[in-house]
């Protein structure tokens, strides 16, 4: 990673991912013993079940399994765009990245925290989304509710996607900065 300081909210976020991990499987665990023979794994759309699996320890912790997984792979991209941006900053995907190519190393690292902010995010809103997956597969499965609701999926959607245009802004302002101190762009 960078030697900069990181911002606090990065810090939040991962405090979030921790703290959603741990909600994730200790959802998995008290609900386990309770599982019927057969509960659901797959949802349509409108939320009502429309798969199936008989109870293992595999058929019920391969999601939250999934989403360790998840968690490291978003995280190992976090943490490898410090040595992308150091060692072939091309290949990194910012907004006006014309500019941010001719940047110093040091001016291109100012760009990686909000980067790094928003997959911590990114994160976050998925362990979360496992969290209620997992405990509204129980609640159909165990207390036999019909269906589970789809409007935390569109909160998700909306986590990432709403956050987006304001990460792309923030990114652009710092890239801008760093591109009138290093002498790229007119001082206004």
């Amino acid at each position: 990673m960078s030697s900069f300081p990181r911002p606090s909210l990065f810090r939040a976020c991962l405090l979030l991912i921790l703290i959603g991990q741990a909600i994730l499987w200790w959802r998995a665990i008290y609900w386990y013993p309770q599982l019927p023979e057969r509960f659901p794994i797959h949802f349509n759309f409108a939320g009502t079940p429309d798969g199936w699996a008989n109870k293992g320890l595999v058929a019920w912790f391969m999601l939250p399994g999934i989403s360790v997984v998840m968690t490291c792979v978003f995280g190992s991209v976090a943490w490898w765009l410090g040595s992308l941006i150091r060692t072939t900053p091309g290949l990194v995907n910012v907004p006006r990245k014309d500019i941010f190519v001719k940047l110093s190393l040091e001016g291109r690292m100012t760009i990686l925290a909000p980067t790094q902010t928003f997959l911590a995010w990114v994160i976050a809103l998925v362990s979360y989304l496992f969290v209620y997956i997992v405990e509204g597969t129980a609640r159909v499965g165990v207390l036999h509710e019909p269906m589970l609701s789809s409007w935390p999926v569109a909160f998700f959607l909306v986590g990432v996607f709403g956050v987006l245009p304001f990460y792309y802004i923030k990114t652009g302002r710092i890239l801008d900065d760093a591109a009138r101190r290093e002498g790229l762009l007119p001082r206004n």
